[in-house]
């Protein structure tokens, strides 16, 4: 069964595309559309399946969620929240525990605040 996601021309394929290097022609290629294809997806006018959304994020190196604009995904991760956390996933326990002790009286995030970030 195949999903359809609606993505309209806030989505971020050309974004990635263009960060990746690559022209539409070869995006194509790689996920196998042609480059009109890679347009429509781009620009709103196709629809895009999670199958197609996979393997555009395959080729473009980010996630599935990164393909989806600010609005549909407002707690998406910087470049930067990306690298700390590879970094605490691959520190051991006594370092994680020290990121922790210093991060968590920075700035306190209470279930509240998300819930009222998502109703926004």
């Amino acid at each position: 069964m195949s999903y359809v996601i609606y993505m309209f021309p806030d989505n971020r394929i050309r974004e990635f595309r263009k960060k990746a290097g690559l022209s539409q022609a070869e995006l194509g290629k790689r996920v196998g559309l042609h480059q009109t294809q890679i347009g429509n997806l781009e620009n709103g006018t196709r629809e895009l399946t999670f199958e197609w959304a996979r393997r555009i994020a395959e080729v473009l190196g980010c996630l599935l969620v990164d393909l989806l604009s600010e609005k549909d995904n407002p707690y998406r991760l910087s470049d930067e929240e990306r690298r700390l956390i590879k970094h605490y996933r691959t520190a051991d326990e006594a370092k994680k525990a020290l990121v922790s002790r210093v991060a968590e009286p920075l700035a306190p995030v209470q279930s509240d605040d998300i819930a009222r970030k998502s109703a926004a």
